[in-house]
């Protein structure tokens, strides 16, 4: 294994028989590890029933603050860091499952806290390494039929279900609950007494208290110190030999004579007392609601019910199902992450558990809202473009001979790219994949497999002609769509539950029995594309992004665990398909590419604190080139989009010469008052022609005359001629574009293009100077200059 940067680069050699011998110790010490697991459960139960709840959850909240605070991205996180988020949520999961045996301590001794710390340390240790090590080899021995692939996927599901939290962005939860909360408004008005918009803004109160709370707090209590103690000092002068005991009571009377009682308790409880995670004083959530969403004390009597993985972090953490606790007649939040991640399912359950007749009106309502939600997306992020909803075609469906109404959920259609939207309101299971992973697979397939055969359909379909018609769901035709007319089509299932682990890796799923097959599918969630919709601010680079996406869709080695790590890589890399490529060299490792998505994790990190804070995730791109794009993607020119993603394939130093290249000429041209051209070779065939206003207008026969002689020179197919027009100050008004070839070129016409070819080459030869043998030749053709022009 080898690190390079963000890179970890496996490949194993191991030495003959070595392999088979380490795997029959681990299945030796197989019962030992399950053993030591349950021991190190019981011992954690132990001591959390002798300890008083509130004051248990307020230290580990506290510990889990100080580890992180200041931290922008979760992969800055290290091992302690990641245990002080198990000893909130996994200890308030024990809490809520086991009802104390009597009274307990008064306080949490620091001896009792450090061992309970080390206990929870070594469980999730324990599980997460030498439980998976030891089960896995296990299973290799006893199934006949293993597949290090199935067991790979089904070790990652267990590793997110135990440790990964936090599906979206904090900065983007109010608008996701106001997103999918607020078409329920009546119900939750009829059953809680409260409205959807103040039950969002109440979790905003949360949300707020649990992050920013404790600062606030801290920085008020200072001020208090401030005042009263100002308010102190006369009186400590008037008396100057006066006890600690006199100095308490003169204090006292400070606060009491200015009316302070009320502030003090408010700043104390907040800042050493309970009162941040107490619900009842944090916000006015409905008693009602509290308790359907809150365990008491032992109340839960699933997770620690008899049998398999009892009191295991791999059953189903009663904070998942309840993310409040009840404790002492009074209502706490201590765990965020489980409160915002499971909130919205938590709150459908509940409500339908009141009221079973509206469950169809929930789903009905889900439905509606999710094949909304990914145009209000995409729009943001294409501005523009043309949408078809509810899509209506005739084709084969399944094993159907005869063609049969289909539908789509959507199209979106951007200059030459084309989405066909298939989306899935369906909740990820919700069994956890160490009891039933068949379950888990089935839950994969229905929401990426499903939708992607549904989108490969319409693919079909469109391609099945030359043009084909499109229709409403009353069977109307509303347009018609040609193959021809896109560059880029990508089939793409967007998910109301985010499981962007596995989403980030669909084209690996063949294993688990999901085979999306060839055509590039991009399995997105709606949390990750509204967090794209906030990352792009040009449609081009959006679309040169979804291309590069679809080129690791294609890769067999691009590995990632996240989705943003595709972002991430692409803002890093840009063509991170190539990169990866050039990594491996050739060799059979296996690369996998982590925490490429930091960047993007304190971007929001920062826009939650300041939400006007601009996007700063963009790739290095000369001026000259971000000018090109923007006034390409201004333009509304059909086509721009391929142009634009032409210049940005090139790499850093193509970007920085072509570039460089355009200011030389532009300043050039101001002395000569003649065009001077910019051509590139090779992979890149790109001539370039800057129109002045003032005194250099557009030449277009002699754009196209040049390019094509310069075709000759070099012995191109094709070229791409890119016309940049300036104002008179050297300001990008405008761009255009043209492919050239020499096919329709006539007898007569390539005898004088030959003339300018060669009429080219001589100036770049006198141009050059001094010319080494060995050196490519100046004219362009790409040869050595001893076998091109020295020849003539």
């Amino acid at each position: 294994m080898a690190r390079y940067g963000k890179n970890i680069i496996f490949q194993t050699n191991w030495p003959e028989d070595t392999f088979d011998e380490m795997q029959q110790k681990l299945v030796e010490q197989f019962p030992e590890v399950v053993r030591d697991i349950e021991n190190t459960i019981c011992k954690i139960v132990d001591i959390v029933i002798d300890l008083p709840p509130e004051k248990v959850l307020q230290r580990a909240w506290g510990e889990m603050a100080v580890h992180h605070m200041g931290m922008a991205s979760e992969s800055d996180a290290d091992a302690d860091d990641v245990v002080s988020l198990r000893m909130v949520d996994y200890l308030q999961s024990v809490i809520a499952s086991v009802k104390p045996k009597g009274p307990p301590k008064d306080e949490v001794e620091e001896d009792d806290w450090q061992v309970l710390r080390d206990s929870v340390e070594e469980l999730f240790n324990k599980l997460n390494i030498d439980y998976q090590i030891s089960k896995t080899a296990l299973r290799r021995k006893e199934d006949p039929d293993f597949d290090i692939e199935y067991e790979e996927f089904y070790y990652k599901a267990q590793m997110y279900w135990c440790n990964i939290r936090g599906h979206r962005y904090l900065y983007h939860e109010e608008e996701h609950f106001i997103d999918l909360v607020s078409p329920h408004s009546d119900i939750l008005s009829t059953l809680f007494g409260i409205t959807a918009e103040r039950l969002v803004t109440e979790i905003s109160k949360i949300q707020h208290a649990l992050t920013r709370g404790i600062i606030e707090a801290g920085l008020e209590l200072k001020e208090f110190q401030k005042v009263t103690m100002d308010a102190l000092e006369p009186l400590l002068r008037d008396n100057e030999k006066v006890t600690q005991d006199e100095i308490r009571e003169l204090m006292a009377g400070v606060i009491r004579d200015n009316g302070w009682e009320e502030w003090q308790a408010d700043v104390f409880g907040r800042f050493l007392g309970l009162d941040l995670f107490d619900l009842e004083k944090v916000t006015q959530i409905p008693k009602l609601l509290l308790n359907e969403l809150a365990w008491e004390q032992g109340q839960d009597v699933e997770f620690f019910a008899d049998g398999e993985y009892k009191g295991w972090p791999l059953r189903i953490w009663p904070i998942f199902k309840r993310p409040f606790i009840k404790l002492n007649e009074r209502y706490y939040c201590f765990d965020l992450y489980s409160l915002l991640d499971n909130f919205y399912r938590v709150l459908q359950k509940r409500v339908i558990a009141l009221n079973e007749a509206y469950r169809t009106e929930w789903n009905k309502k889900q439905k509606e809202i999710s094949e909304e939600l990914p145009f209000k997306y995409l729009l943001k992020l294409l501005p523009g473009a043309t949408i078809y909803r509810s899509v209506y075609y005739k084709w084969h469906s399944g094993d159907a001979r005869n063609k049969q109404w289909c539908e789509a959920d959507g199209l979106l259609i951007y200059d030459d790219h084309l989405f066909i939207i298939e989306v899935k309101a369906g909740a990820f299971t919700y069994t956890s994949p160490a009891n039933d992973f068949p379950a888990y697979i089935e839950s994969i397939k229905n929401l990426v497999l499903k939708p992607a055969v549904q989108g490969k359909r319409f693919l079909e379909y469109l391609k099945s002609d030359k043009t084909v018609d499109i229709f409403d769901e009353s069977h109307i035709q509303v347009g018609q769509l040609s193959s021809e007319d896109f560059r880029h089509i990508t089939i793409c299932p967007i998910t109301l539950d985010t499981f962007t682990e596995l989403a980030a890796q669909s084209q690996h799923l063949k294993a688990l029995g999901v085979d999306v097959g060839d055509s590039p599918v991009w399995s997105i969630s709606i949390d990750d594309l509204r967090v794209y919709s906030d990352v792009f601010v040009n449609p081009l680079i959006f679309l040169h992004f979804v291309e590069q996406r679809m080129r690791g869709f294609k890769s067999d080695i691009i590995q990632t665990d996240d989705e943003l790590d595709h972002l991430g890589l692409y803002i890093k890399h840009n063509v991170y398909t190539q990169y990866a490529k050039e990594l491996q060299a050739g060799s059979k490792a296996q690369l996998n590419f982590i925490g490429y998505r930091s960047d993007v994790d304190k971007y929001f990190t920062e826009k939650l604190h300041e939400p006007s804070t601009p996007s700063p995730l963009n790739q290095e791109m000369p001026e000259y080139l971000v000018e090109i794009v923007r006034v390409l993607s201004e333009s509304g020119k059909q086509g721009r989009s391929s142009v634009a993603s032409y210049l940005l394939d090139c790499g850093g130093s193509w970007r920085n010469n072509i570039a460089d290249g355009i200011g030389k000429t532009l300043a050039s041209q101001k002395i000569h008052k003649r065009p001077l051209p910019l051509s590139t070779y090779g992979d890149i065939r790109l001539t370039i022609f800057c129109w002045q206003d003032s005194f250099l207008p557009r030449n277009e026969e002699m754009a196209i005359d040049h390019s094509r002689a310069a075709m000759l020179v070099t012995g191109d197919n094709d070229r791409l001629i890119l016309e940049l027009f300036f104002t008179s100050e050297g300001v990008l008004k405008d761009v255009d574009w043209s492919n050239v070839t020499l096919s329709d070129v006539s007898d007569s016409d390539m005898e004088r293009l030959k003339s300018i070819a060669n009429t080219l080459k001589a100036r770049r030869i006198e141009k050059a100077g001094k010319i080494g043998r060995n050196d490519p030749c100046p004219c362009g053709s790409g040869k050595k200059y001893k076998k091109c022009c020295l020849q003539q």
